[in-house]
């Protein structure tokens, strides 16, 4: 009798102390949980739904880009300029690069003028550390017209395309260099200026018969060229030539086609390429992009869907990123 109380006595026992044991692991296996870290957004949960952070005197929209780079959301009338637009909603300087972007990306909506008016207005994601624009979109108060444009790699590099799939800078048909070159923008005496991006020692051939008027090679890379376009009153100016052609002379006629000379590199940002834009005998300053025959070029058949996501993407965080700001402005 007493061994079977004793039997009973030792199981007692050990029940009640796994079951202490078992309670107490628990506790600690939370405690520990605790010290892991956690994550950012729930799993089952897109980015888009939280803003990565912000600071509350500062408000600005943040989230992550389709390849998972930090972007930050921008919404502005124009009052002024684009910075001092940008200043006065977000109490921040907007990077001289983005204005120069947007002026880029709008040059080619606004037909081939960087001219903004009072209201005017700029919607855009940009990458906080490249200080690229993503997306953008331009609504002319003038004009009364919406574009949006977006930063896609079609298979050649990342280009901006219009929301109808076509690359925003369309082709010179009939221009002074080959192929189609790309097209970055220079400051040149307050204004900016258009540089055509094409490799050092490319011939450079007159697109129409041409006077030449003036020419300096004295400073080796980065020579310089005036001719008048006979047949249109109007002036073609070149800078960055690498080499000009040693047999041409001034106040000659040239036929259409002859070379001129190579292009070089530029010294304002010591890239290659050659600068090129026209002014009439007034002085106004005539686009490349109005004066020769362009034609544009449309997205590769089988980009189009990469494409059609990339929109519904920057659609939905615009819509996110407008809800945000709804609580601060």
């Amino acid at each position: 009798m007493k061994n079977r109380f004793a039997y009973v006595a030792v199981l007692v026992i050990s029940v009640f102390l796994n079951v202490f044991l078992y309670l107490n692991q628990d506790s600690a296996s939370v405690e520990e949980d605790d010290e892991k870290p956690f994550e950012l957004y729930p799993t089952d949960h897109s980015s888009l739904d939280f803003p990565l952070s912000y600071d509350a005197d500062l408000p600005q929209f943040r989230t992550f880009s389709p390849k998972g780079d930090n972007i930050l959301f921008a919404d502005l009338v124009i009052r002024g300029t684009i910075a001092d637009s940008f200043s006065r909603k977000y109490n921040a300087k907007i990077p001289q690069q983005i204005v120069k972007n947007i002026q880029e990306i709008v040059y080619f909506l606004n037909g081939f003028k960087i001219r903004f008016r009072e209201g005017d207005a700029l919607t855009f994601f940009y990458d906080e550390k490249t200080n690229e624009i993503l997306y953008l979109k331009y609504k002319n108060s003038t004009a009364r017209t919406v574009s949006e444009v977006y930063l896609f790699d079609a298979g050649s590099g990342e280009k901006y395309f219009t929301s109808d799939g076509y690359e925003l800078q369309p082709c010179i048909t009939n221009g002074p260099f080959k192929g189609c070159p790309r097209v970055r923008f220079l400051y040149e005496n307050n204004n900016l200026v258009p540089a055509f991006e094409i490799p050092v020692n490319e011939e450079i051939h007159l697109p129409f018969m041409a006077k030449l008027m003036e020419f300096d090679q004295s400073r080796g890379f980065g020579g310089t060229m005036e001719l008048v376009y006979s047949n249109y009153a109007t002036r073609a100016f070149f800078r960055g030539l690498a080499e000009i052609n040693p047999g041409l002379r001034k106040s000659a006629l040239y036929k259409e086609k002859a070379v001129i000379g190579k292009s070089g590199y530029i010294f304002s940002d010591r890239k290659s390429g050659v600068i090129y834009y026209l002014r009439k005998f007034d002085n106004s300053i005539v686009s490349p992009f109005v004066f020769h025959h362009i034609e544009g070029r449309q997205l590769p058949e089988k980009r189009e869907l990469n494409f059609q996501i990339l929109r519904n993407f920057y659609s939905k965080a615009s819509e996110y990123a407008r809800n945000f700001e709804k609580s601060y402005f």
